[in-house]
């Protein structure tokens, strides 16, 4: 089992959409460093929580890892919704991507993602920022390299 696989397929979908917007828009991950939440620049935070790690099916376990995965896209208050709107938008694309790989597989790992919620978007209290969330539940397995 490689978890860092595992989240790596989900992560650099999300890294390679963002990048590839314009202008490129910064991607950060739960517990990496982010000390200036209060600037107005727009970003975006994704957090994959592992839930389910294994099953058991007639006395063996099959891996078949199950959690959550969250996109959060913030962008500058009372500038209007269409650029968080954009960013979402090519956000969801990327997860359906994700999709391909259940049957490929992408460096030992098969992934897919189940419906999608969102995205939501609220003007956040006291912040200078129009936020934007996209949540998934999502199913993997890692076969190795």
């Amino acid at each position: 089992m490689s978890l860092q696989a595992i989240r790596r397929v989900y992560e650099d979908h999300v890294r390679t959409a963002a990048a590839m917007l314009n202008p490129p828009v910064p991607v950060f991950v739960d517990n990496q460093p982010f000390t200036d939440n209060d600037t107005e620049d727009e970003h975006i935070r994704m957090r994959l929580d592992f839930g389910v790690g294994s099953e058991e099916v007639l006395g063996d376990l099959l891996e078949n890892i199950r959690g959550t995965f969250v996109v959060e896209v913030y962008t500058p208050k009372n500038k209007g919704p269409g650029r968080s709107q954009t960013i979402a938008t090519e956000m969801l694309k990327s997860l359906n991507g994700i999709n391909r790989t259940r049957y490929q597989g992408i460096n030992g790992v098969r992934a897919s993602i189940r419906p999608m919620s969102g995205p939501n978007f609220f003007a956040l209290e006291g912040r200078p920022h129009f936020f934007a969330r996209i949540g998934c539940s999502f199913q993997a397995s890692y076969t190795g390299p």
